[in-house]
């Protein structure tokens, strides 16, 4: 049972990370390191092989990319190097958080599932926010997204199971959005 409500919380957490890349491997190392990890599971999350995520540096690292992505959001000259850098590394962090949160309930070699997992639903996540911007004429909704993306990684930090339920309403938001973007092209085809 502790592998499913790690994974759920991976799943909750890699989608989130498709929208903002760094406030919810804040909430994780935060919510870890105090051990507020899962109130209807609890699955281990200190002395495991991926511990360094808990490190003192890591924190300050991270402390540090939090602040740049929201400049980066803020301020529009700075949008292009946003754009650059958002993929590779949410996609980074998004491996590092699944793969994080299966290395307690799961053997060495085992955790690293995590990895192309949290990527993939980092990609459905970056799917998702970018078909919202294209709604909202190309704006990111800013302050209030960074605050629900914070309320919803420590509901999902202390219950596991609303990660899964995140990851299902994202599926069905990806979906959504692709049938949209087929209604709002359908007639601008180029015929060659």
């Amino acid at each position: 049972m502790e592998i499913a409500w790690a994974a759920g919380v991976g799943i909750g957490l890699s989608v989130l990370i498709g929208f903002r890349a760094f406030i919810p491997v804040a909430v994780y190392i935060l919510m870890a390191r105090l051990g507020w990890v899962g109130l209807l599971g609890d699955f281990k999350a200190q002395e495991t092989p991926m511990d360094f995520l808990q490190s003192d540096a890591a924190i300050a690292v991270l402390a540090v990319l939090v602040v740049l992505e929201i400049i980066f959001k803020r301020v529009s000259s700075l949008s292009k190097a946003e754009r650059t850098l958002r993929l590779p590394l949410a996609m980074a962090a998004g491996a590092l958080v699944f793969s994080a949160l299966l290395s307690g309930p799961v053997e060495s070699p085992g955790y690293f599932v995590g990895v192309p997992a949290g990527a993939l639903m980092v990609l459905i996540g970056i799917y998702v926010h970018g078909g919202l911007v294209t709604i909202d004429e190309g704006r990111d909704p800013g302050p209030a997204l960074d605050f629900g993306v914070l309320v919803l990684s420590v509901l999902i930090m202390l219950v596991p199971a609303a990660g899964c339920v995140m990851g299902i309403i994202t599926l069905w938001l990806a979906i959504r959005v692709r049938r949209l973007k087929k209604i709002k092209y359908k007639g601008l085809r180029v015929l060659a």
